[in-house]
């Protein structure tokens, strides 16, 4: 049976669509906090889908995405102060300070920065960002100290995890 080049092209171009239409987006955000013993802080940098914040905007400001960069960044304060939390090894959260937010086309960025307690090594990690949106939202939390980094991937309903660069890393016993 010979089909014509145009009867193909139209074939595999619907082929295409449809393919399009099965595509499932991937959730997630990725985290890195680094342990500058040197400065003396603790620098946050979270990066997030640009079109993953969009659906978080639509649905908690009703908005079509289309907000002022301004709107966009109290929003993400607040909302990550909620989702994001540090805490040192005695179980005090660590009061993240807001340095700023940089809106690509692709990605969002949000940087955090602490105060880093003489000698500590060790953080312990909540964060739940768009987990209230996306059941199947995993976040990624790299903490870096030096050259070492240690990883985590938090999902959906996970507790606190501990994150230590002298051999107590694992489930943290108290969720926030």
């Amino acid at each position: 049976m010979k089909i014509g080049f145009s009867k193909f092209v139209f074939i595999v171009g619907l082929l295409c669509i449809a393919n399009t239409g099965l595509a499932h987006r991937y959730y997630a955000s990725f985290s890195q906090v680094e342990l500058q013993p040197t400065k003396g802080t603790i620098e946050v940098t979270h990066r997030i889908f640009t079109h993953d914040i969009e659906d978080l905007l639509v649905r908690y400001q009703g908005s079509n995405g289309e907000l002022a960069d301004e709107v966009i960044e109290s929003f993400l304060k607040d909302y990550i102060i909620q989702a994001f939390a540090l805490y040192a090894p005695d179980g005090e959260r660590v009061s993240l300070e807001w340095i700023a937010v940089e809106i690509t086309l692709d990605d969002i960025y949000v940087y955090q920065e602490a105060p880093l307690q003489e000698g500590q090594q060790t953080v312990i990690v909540a964060n739940r960002i768009l987990q209230d949106l996306f059941d199947d939202q995993s976040n990624t939390v790299n903490v870096k100290l030096g050259r070492k980094v240690r990883s985590h991937t938090f999902n959906k309903g996970d507790p606190m995890y501990q994150i230590s660069f002298d051999g107590r890393t694992g489930e943290y016993p108290f969720n926030n």
